[in-house]
């Protein structure tokens, strides 16, 4: 009895020391991020000042246009912050919990089925995947989805065990509500789910099609019931659904949330132009004490060395190249193809550590199986898995728009599979002596050579890990070839040995690349990890203008917009700043077609906008667009530069927000005649 209570004791302490640590690396100096991805802080923002906007997810405070995303991740950023109150780490603060809470669950999914070894491992695994991290620290909305994808695999594995349609209709609606976060991403777990249900051997043939029937019919309900709701509402009575061609939010989930990602098409990317840089909002809005925000070449050249004439060090020079690649969409992924995420850095540091032993967990966990038998739970559990990490292996494989932290979603999977395949070989080669014990070495050795292969391209800090992980690999082997040719009361110390060398040699790379976030900041645009933070920090945040802010309340009038941008990314850090409403007259990126020449002449005339803030000559807008700045141009007097902008704002260059390059500003006056 004591004994089992001490296991039990120690099992436990186990458990909480990976929770502590989920908790230190998703959650210490979280407030570092200022207010992250100011385009959705700004929707947050204008979702605490009216249920209307709270409902339809309203980027402006008018209601003028949505975001480009479903309202539920945000209606809990919305809560954190009306409890909280507006502050960076608020709007962070439920996907930080969200990761924490993950870690927990996953141990319980895979503890329940493969024992607390195995799950404990996951735990672990998970708590250290370096993009987990990098998006849990973000009010990017992934690891909300990541967590209620969990919640319901929870559920579909007490339908599976107790063959319970209601347990599969309630996971068939947390999927649903995935779809509410985070549109057709949530669907990537649904072959996993689907697939799980048809092998349980509980149920007749006829049951199980009925029974996913019934599934499918409330996860459409479930799904596309607040779209529904916002296609149905007359479009004088709500925003323009942003992102969208057409005002439809079907469009936007099918579409540029859906299709587009996995073909490639993307509208708008021409027409966005970044903000000049003026007031840094990285460190909670507050502004850089030290002025101006440099372009991100700029950072690079110093990067390099005194002269910027690249013979700095060869780890800068390697981070240099691969904070390029981070800071623009195609470089942050590579090209589509099978080997996408082992060749990819920018994807390989992220989540790839352990993929070579998931592809050796899948053979030892599903070796022999027999699917014209009866399949027991823990095989049942390791397909459900392997299908969870193919689907989505392939989707980010193959797709050719996404962005790295979407792959927070396949991460579970990968921690799943990777510590039950690892703990079966550990059973099977300490046990056995078939040819399925000989899995555990390669297995080992090619995870361990992938990492290093990663942390190589690195010098400095690549050499020094790497030689740490193949001295650790290299005692794991040789104390496993002793675990089995021991008997006497030595093997339990060998075994212990072997354990633990073989397990840090798994976590050794990805931990490093986890705590970057904490350590350097991350990234507030596309939320990534690794070395090459280092050289970002404060590089990626979008920033205003206080002059311009000033001027425009001086001639403010109440009720009316404050002032009209051409894309929200130059709308976001001004309403965040005055808290008055500001009109995306593009929308995301100024492609939206929401406005025509006629509606905007009207709101000019009735006094409802009277300031425009252009850039560049708008000539790769669409055409829509192109008049609608054509009309302001033509239209509207040009207010001189020394009343709106600081003289050292007129000389900058550089990069705005996400790696656009931006052009001249030049705010617009319409009077009326």
């Amino acid at each position: 009895m004591n004994q089992g209570k001490f296991k039990f004791s120690w099992h436990y302490i186990a458990l909480a020391g990976i929770l502590l640590t989920s908790i230190i690396l998703n959650f210490y100096k979280l407030g570092q991020e200022g207010y992250g991805n100011l385009y959705y802080s700004a929707a947050v923002k204008s979702m605490l000042q009216s249920w209307h906007n709270f409902f339809f997810n309203s980027f402006d405070s008018k209601g003028f246009i949505t975001i480009d995303k479903p309202p539920v991740g945000f209606w809990f950023q919305t809560l954190s912050a009306y409890i909280f109150g507006f502050k960076g780490w608020s709007l962070f603060l439920p996907q930080a919990l969200a990761g924490v809470l993950s870690v927990a669950l996953l141990y319980h999914l895979v503890a329940r089925v493969f024992g607390r070894g195995a799950g404990l491992m996951a735990a672990l695994f998970l708590a250290l995947t370096p993009i987990v991290v990098a998006a849990d620290r973000t009010n990017e909305i992934d690891s909300l989805l990541m967590f209620t994808t969990l919640i319901a695999t929870w559920a579909i594995s007490k339908a599976v065990d107790r063959s319970s349609l209601k347990w599969l209709l309630l996971a068939a609606a947390l999927v649903g509500l995935g779809f509410n976060i985070k549109m057709m991403e949530a669907f990537l777990v649904l072959p996993a789910f689907y697939v799980f249900y048809v092998i349980s051997p509980r149920l007749s043939w006829t049951k199980k099609i009925v029974h996913l029937v019934c599934a499918t019919v409330v996860l459409a309900v479930v799904s596309f019931s607040w779209s529904f709701i916002v296609d149905s509402t007359p479009p004088d009575q709500r925003p323009y659904v942003g992102s969208t061609q057409n005002n439809s939010m079907v469009e936007l989930a099918i579409g540029y949330n859906g299709i587009n990602r996995l073909v490639g098409q993307q509208r708008g990317v021409g027409g966005f132009s970044g903000m000049r840089p003026q007031q840094n909002h990285r460190a909670g809005g507050q502004g850089d004490a030290g002025g101006e925000h440099r372009g991100a070449d700029a950072n690079y050249q110093s990067s390099m060395g005194p002269h910027g004439n690249g013979h700095g060090s060869n780890l800068n020079a390697t981070m240099q190249h691969n904070v390029r690649g981070a800071f623009n969409g195609g470089g942050q992924t590579g090209r589509p193809g099978l080997l996408r995420l082992f060749t990819t850095p920018q994807l390989a540091g992220q989540l790839s550590w352990l993929l070579p032993g998931v592809l050796f967990s899948a053979l030892s966990l599903l070796w022999g199986i027999r699917l014209r038998e009866p399949l027991d739970r823990k095989r049942q559990t390791a397909i459900f898995w392997t299908v969870w990490v193919l689907t989505m292996f392939i989707f980010f494989s193959v797709a050719n728009r996404f962005s790295s932290y979407y792959m927070v979603m396949l991460a579970p999977g990968i921690a799943a599979l990777a510590a039950a395949g690892f703990k079966e070989m550990w059973n099977q080669w300490h046990a056995s002596a078939t040819g399925k014990a000989w899995l555990l070495p390669p297995a080992l050795v090619c995870t361990a050579g992938f990492a290093i292969s990663v942390v190589w391209k690195y010098p400095g800090l690549g050499t020094m890990v790497s030689l740490v992980i193949g001295v650790l690999a290299l005692i794991a082997l040789i104390s496993m070839l002793a675990v089995r040719k021991e008997n006497g009361t030595g093997k339990k110390g060998i075994t212990a040995l072997a354990v633990s060398a073989s397990i840090l040699s798994l976590i050794l790379a990805p931990a490093v690349w986890a705590v970057t976030p904490v350590q350097y900041g991350g990234s507030v645009s596309k939320p990534f990890a690794g070395p090459e933070l280092k050289m970002q920090k404060e590089r990626d945040g979008m920033v205003s203008n206080p002059k311009l802010e000033s001027y425009l309340k001086a001639n403010y009038r109440q009720g009316t917009y404050f002032l009209a941008t051409l894309n929200a990314m130059s709308a976001a850090p001004i309403m965040i700043d005055t808290n008055l409403p500001v009109m995306a007259m593009g929308g995301f990126m100024g492609a939206d077609p929401v406005l025509t020449v006629e509606k905007l002449q009207k709101l000019a005339k009735d006094g409802q906008v009277r300031y425009f803030l252009l850039q560049g000559q708008g000539d790769s807008f669409g055409n829509r667009q192109t008049a609608v700045a054509n009309w302001i141009r033509t239209n509207c007097r040009i207010v001189p530069a020394d009343k709106w902008m600081e003289p050292q704002s007129r000389k900058a260059s550089g990069q705005g927000w996400m790696g656009f390059g931006h052009s001249s500003e030049t705010l617009y006056e319409y009077v009326q005649k």
